[in-house]
């Protein structure tokens, strides 16, 4: 035989599970309140990100320019402000997050209170920051401040000659022959091979809003 609760017994039952999915509701709310914002505050990141990366583009371009100049001397290591150094400068760590107490490696003065912070810790996390970029390139009507730092990619200084065996392209093709690639022994010679030149590394990096930085790097001859 079933017995049933008076009813007097059963008020505030209702009441309860109401409370309940209330709550429930509420937690899903704020969670998805906080979704929304952080899904916002990275897509305004990455437009930022993708803001400063562009911008790379123009300034690695006025560094060629300045690489292409009529006259300059690329053999040595330029002077403050113009961001050439004339070796590849192997142990550089140009975004600074390579670097460690174990093995510290030379850093760039970017010229932002956090560029050369490895010095200040104990142990010091880096051997150095005395490189120097290029003086500062304002784009996007000052939103976006950068600097570039090139270096040619031979183990020293100086002329490239065969004990400073500098990376370089591979040897120009044959263009003299009737047909390209043919070389006819006795009618034709082969042409002298073109001067090659070294390559050189541009590193380039870009602040943008929110201080995202970003960095880009490009190797031309």
């Amino acid at each position: 035989m079933k017995r049933f609760l008076p009813a007097r017994a059963q008020r505030g039952v209702s009441l309860l599970f109401a409370l309940l999915a209330l709550a429930a509701i509420s937690l899903a709310a704020v969670a998805l309140v906080r979704s929304v914002d952080s899904g916002t505050l990275l897509i305004g990141n990455l437009s930022f990100k993708q803001d400063a990366t562009s911008a790379a583009d123009r300034v690695a371009e006025t560094a060629r320019t300045w690489l292409m100049a009529p006259g300059r001397d690329l053999t040595n290591d330029s002077t403050a402000g113009l961001g050439y150094y004339a070796s590849s400068q192997d142990n550089l760590d140009p975004t600074g997050r390579l670097t460690s107490s174990s093995n510290p490696m030379a850093v760039v003065n970017w010229g932002d209170a956090d560029s050369c912070a490895c010095l200040s810790t104990s142990p010091a996390t880096c051997s150095s920051c005395s490189r120097l970029p290029s003086d500062e390139i304002t784009l996007n009507g000052g939103a976006v401040r950068a600097r570039y730092l090139i270096t040619r990619l031979c183990p020293a200084t100086g002329a490239v000659v065969s004990t400073n065996a500098c990376a370089q392209p591979a040897a120009s093709a044959l263009t003299t022959a009737k047909s390209r690639g043919e070389v006819r022994v006795g009618t034709e010679t082969r042409p002298a091979e073109t001067a090659q030149v070294p390559y050189y590394r541009i590193i380039v990096r870009t602040v943008s809003g929110r201080n995202t930085v970003s960095f880009t790097e490009t190797v031309i001859y």
